[in-house]
């Protein structure tokens, strides 16, 4: 009986382990396949081709033949619908198109709870009525839409588009279900309030407990008496802390104060606005928080992403007059002279060379942990002040440090900052661990998809998620990235990473050239200028984390940083410009 139980058990572990494998073998698969998709949009002139994107085809329609009920198959129609939709924009053959609404169809008809399912339909619609002329099916999806989705993030666009359509001559059955699942039913609470500004954008931060739901609104400037624009977030069954003003006066560029007002369903936040510009909304995780970025003008580039939206003429109405919700989005604050807040920073010399070098973790963050309580949040600050003076001596630059001192400072901060103070580039220094004591070397990553399940290891630690979160952060990448200096990035963190390797061999024994990769790294999200992720040794290496504690090994490896910087310099003739421009 004993030896019964032990085989039951063996089968089990064995029954247990072989699924493991096969569920991550499939979502490798996935991962793949939405691989080349990204890159084949990265290659204009492959895209000219149709067997380039038959093979992106191949691979996604494989997906979803073979494993239908998977988390990521509604994914995988969306994506095989936006392919066959771009490859129509190219080709401009209507059997393209057509495609592309069967696969939004499809996703719509498989998982009508998936969050993409109101996505795909009015992509199927806009094309049925721009491209395939069939307006009652258009009309359908919008009704579709409109019934099944009231909470959904394309529920105005939506009727907007339906809007523009004739008039039905006969009526369209619609069947109405539950609304798709929200992020988080809450309660939840909202403890702060950030905000800080550049030349170009406004980035407002709404710290949190969990993701609400919310829903994000704008109302123009009233011509009766011309008071100011509004963008307003409503954060249901979400209250606020006693500690946050209801009414900060911000006397910004672009937004001037922040008002709060709450009831037992909601808190809304008001943002008065000089005017109304474009905007993106992002949630992101661990920790929890909403974040609005705004162009500060109308020639500042601002990638539209797709938040929750739903009309501001509808949610005015649903208010009650006598509601302080209501009332805190129709007040409106007499003007006040601006007053601008910046970083407490001297205005840049014209010419003059900025570095913003970041010491990661800090404060309640540690980081990693190496032997002997060796923290990582102590190591690097230590080397980022040594590189600061390094780089200052060599280059007569100025050098800014995002923390001088043990401090918690939060990931998308840093490089708002480095944006703030203009900076030309942004280095952010760290140390590297695992679970196996015995991985040991020097790699630099720049901001990108990973391509590797490493890199996605090491982009969770250092951004404090989940290696799901980050998959979904490199969605959030796709759509951000068209205003990142990539290629810059790319070859800064070459000539780091070369000049590491090569000057601290000739010193010390076993370094290992781990090489440059590509992450998606919440402290290099949103940087403007060329930015890269140093992580110079292992903390968790007994004869690393010995290294990262001698001030030797940190001096030498702050000149080899300086020495990559020169070489990139060089090799984009800044130096020679900059001395030409002083």
């Amino acid at each position: 009986m004993l030896r019964l139980n032990r085989i039951f058990l063996i089968l089990l572990f064995v029954f247990f382990a072989v699924s493991s494998v096969s569920q991550a073998s499939v979502l490798q698969d996935y991962r793949d396949a939405r691989y080349a998709y990204q890159q084949l949009l990265r290659a204009p002139q492959k895209q000219q081709y149709r067997h380039h994107w038959d093979k992106v085809f191949t691979q996604l329609q494989h997906f979803v033949d073979q494993h239908p009920d998977h988390e990521k198959a509604p994914g995988a129609y969306y994506l095989l619908g936006q392919s066959h939709e771009k490859l129509y924009e190219i080709s401009r053959v209507k059997k393209d198109a057509r495609a592309a609404v069967d696969y939004y169809q499809s996703l719509a008809r498989r998982y009508p709870s998936s969050s993409l399912a109101d996505d795909a339909l009015l992509f199927s619609a806009r094309l049925q009525c721009e491209v395939l002329g069939a307006e009652q099916a258009a009309r359908n999806d919008c009704q579709v839409i409109l019934q099944r989705y009231p909470s959904g993030d394309m529920h105005k666009r939506a009727r907007e588009l339906l809007a523009t359509l004739p008039p039905s001559t006969t009526p369209v059955p619609v069947k109405v279900t539950t609304s798709q699942p929200v992020v988080s039913p809450g309660p939840h609470v909202v403890s702060a309030i950030r905000h800080w500004q550049d030349a170009d954008h406004t980035r407002l931060v709404l710290d949190l407990d969990g993701i609400p739901v919310y829903r994000v609104n704008t109302l123009p400037p009233s011509q009766k008496d011309n008071t100011s624009a509004r963008l307003y977030i409503d954060l249901f069954k979400t209250n606020r802390v006693p500690t946050l003003s209801s009414n900060q006066k911000i006397g910004g560029t672009l937004v001037k104060s922040i008002r709060v007002g709450e009831t037992e369903e909601r808190t809304r936040i008001v943002f008065d606005l000089a005017q109304l510009t474009r905007y993106k909304v992002i949630t992101l995780a661990g920790p929890p928080r909403i974040v609005i970025d705004l162009a500060n003008h109308v020639g500042a580039t601002l990638k539209e992403d797709v938040p929750q939206l739903e009309t501001s003429t509808d949610a005015v109405k649903g208010d009650s007059g006598s509601d302080q919700i209501s009332q805190v989005l129709q007040r409106v604050p007499a003007d006040e002279t601006p007053q601008i807040h910046l970083p407490d920073v001297a205005a840049k010399t014209h010419g003059k060379l900025r570095i913003v070098v970041d010491a990661g973790h800090g404060g309640k963050d540690p980081g990693a942990i190496g032997p002997g309580k060796l923290y990582e949040k102590d190591v690097v600050l230590k080397l980022a002040k040594t590189l600061a003076q390094r780089l200052e001596s060599s280059f007569h630059c100025e050098v800014l440090l995002t923390r001088d001192r043990d401090i918690y400072i939060p990931l998308l901060e840093r490089t708002a900052y480095a944006n703030e103070v203009d900076a030309d580039l942004f280095i952010s220094i760290h140390a590297n661990a695992s679970v196996n004591k015995k991985a040991y070397g020097i790699e630099t990553f720049y901001l990108n998809f990973s391509k590797t399940d490493k890199a996605m290891a090491v982009a969770a630690r250092e951004n404090g998620m989940s290696l799901q979160e980050v998959g979904d952060l490199e969605l959030i990448l796709f759509d951000m990235m068209a205003n990142s200096k990539i290629n810059e990035s790319s070859r800064l963190a070459a000539e780091i990473q070369s000049s590491l390797v090569g000057q601290l061999s000739r010193k010390y024994s076993n370094v290992k050239d781990l090489g440059v990769r590509q992450g998606p790294f919440h402290v290099l999200l949103g940087a403007t200028m060329p930015s890269v992720l140093v992580e110079v040794a292992f903390i968790s290496h007994s004869r690393e984390a010995k290294r990262l504690n001698s001030r030797t090994y940190r001096e030498r490896s702050a000149e080899a940083i300086v020495h990559g910087v020169r070489q990139y310099l060089q090799s984009q003739n800044l130096l020679a410009k900059r001395a030409s421009d002083s």
